[in-house]
């Protein structure tokens, strides 16, 4: 008589896990993932650009976002910028993070971070703003857009970004501006 109940529960179950079919490329709707927008200028003398993305399928998951700090519940800006037209590519990404206190605002973020990532590793080699002047500048907040969960930004990031495990042997300045859609966290408080 036990036994009627436990291959219930092993039938229900395979049903169910049957029904978690993973997504292959074949899946994915075409243009994906859309394009939020880019960043550009210099790093030293040479030209570089990145580019942000809305990897976003079910769950939040795009390149450029504002949330909350899970210790601190202080408001933090992020841009996870990829070589332009390769979003898959985790090599010569640009990583840029502030805070802006209990609403995001535009003006400059506090404990800015500007970084350059060798490769996938976020904590491997890479030029760090780290013990270095950095500033992050958000120059325009666009209003949420009604059923939308982005917002349009502005601004500029400048810093100077030394090696950490990384070839380059000098230290060099990056200057940037940029332009692109932010997904919201839905308990961020904004100050346009």
């Amino acid at each position: 008589m036990r036994l009627a109940p436990a291959l219930a529960l092993m039938v229900w179950a395979g049903a169910i896990h049957a029904q978690e079919v993973p997504l292959t490329e074949a899946d994915l709707p075409p243009g994906y993932p859309p394009k939020l927008g880019e960043a550009s200028g210099q790093l030293g003398k040479k030209a570089v650009a990145w580019e942000f993305f809305d990897f976003s399928i079910g769950a939040f998951d795009a390149s450029a976002w504002v949330d909350l700090d899970y210790n601190t519940d202080a408001v933090q800006f992020h841009l996870m910028g990829h070589t332009p037209g390769k979003p898959d590519d985790k090599r010569k990404r640009l990583w840029v993070r502030g805070d802006f206190g209990k609403a995001f605002h535009t003006g400059a973020a506090e404990a800015p971070l500007v970084e350059v990532l060798q490769g996938a590793d976020v904590d491997g080699p890479k030029l760090t703003s780290k013990g270095q002047q950095a500033e992050i500048v958000v120059e325009s907040i666009g209003p949420l857009p009604e059923n939308s969960y982005l917002r349009h930004v502005t601004g500029r990031v400048t810093a100077r970004v030394c090696p950490q495990d990384w070839p380059f042997k000098s230290c060099q300045t990056i200057a940037l501006r940029f332009d692109t859609d932010v997904q919201m966290g839905s308990d961020v408080a904004v100050k346009p």
